[in-house]
């Protein structure tokens, strides 16, 4: 697979980042760490003030661009409201205080949903997670369903209604066909406070490979965490970085 992330040395400093950038991010895997189940995921100390800094000196360009309801990513952060992206792009809120849009989504099959409801209830371990349009399915608890979990989901893509299947960390995710982070990043960017800023976009799996694309379209940069930053903490560390040089702009 090829990828469009730098290596190391390219990971932008204070002086590439401030005060044109816009930071687009990931969360679970490149903000946070990976959890068993999602809703255990931990948010690291310091690290809401950090990224409240450096969405005060960037006039409010950093958002989250995730797979997760936009509801997970606010009870994550709370108090820290930033733009999102959320499901993927499917639901857009640039403005942290402003009212999010959601595009016109053809939702799931409901047996869709009960056959998943039904494989995760058969299957302990297994974790069913549900979206705006379509869901997920965990197995991270039960690594031997893997093979089944995915044949269950992959029956649903193969379908021709019309979604994708995505495989995630121990997971495989079921999504509207053409929803993507791509389109979450090209969305945000073209609406202020993004518009005109160089995008830089972090993310760490195969679903970020679209952000990735997109940032590098737009004039940007991209980034795997494993190829530019190891960890999730790597990502974290590089943000308390940027935070250190981080002044708000004058009125």
């Amino acid at each position: 697979m090829t990828t469009t992330s730098r290596p190391p040395s390219a990971i932008p400093g204070p002086t590439d980042v401030f005060p044109r950038a816009a930071l687009l991010l990931d969360m679970d895997g490149t903000l946070l760490d990976l959890a068993p189940r999602p809703d255990e995921v931990v948010v690291a100390p310091g690290l809401l003030d950090h990224l409240a800094r450096l969405h005060a000196a960037l006039g409010g360009a950093v958002a989250v661009v995730t797979g997760r309801r936009l509801d997970d990513v606010d009870r994550i952060l709370h108090p820290l409201r930033l733009p999102a992206a959320a499901e993927h792009g499917a639901i857009l809120r640039p403005i942290p205080d402003a009212p999010p849009r959601q595009g016109l989504l053809k939702p799931a099959p409901a047996a869709w949903r009960q056959a998943a409801e039904a494989f995760v209830a058969a299957h302990p371990g297994t974790l069913l997670e549900p979206k705006s349009a379509g869901f997920v399915l965990h197995y991270r608890l039960a690594p031997d369903r893997g093979a089944e979990a995915h044949a269950l989901m992959r029956g649903f893509a193969d379908s021709g209604q019309g979604f994708d299947l995505l495989r995630a960390d121990h997971a495989w995710e079921l999504r509207p066909g053409g929803v993507h982070k791509g389109v979450g990043v090209r969305a945000l960017m073209a609406e202020p406070p993004f518009a005109g800023r160089f995008p830089i976009f972090v993310g760490d799996d195969v679903t970020d490979e679209d952000g990735i694309a997109a940032a590098v379209a737009l004039g940007g940069q991209g980034f795997l965490v494993p190829d530019s930053f190891g960890t999730p903490a790597g990502v974290r560390a590089w943000i308390a970085s940027l935070a250190e040089h981080a002044h708000a702009p004058a009125p």
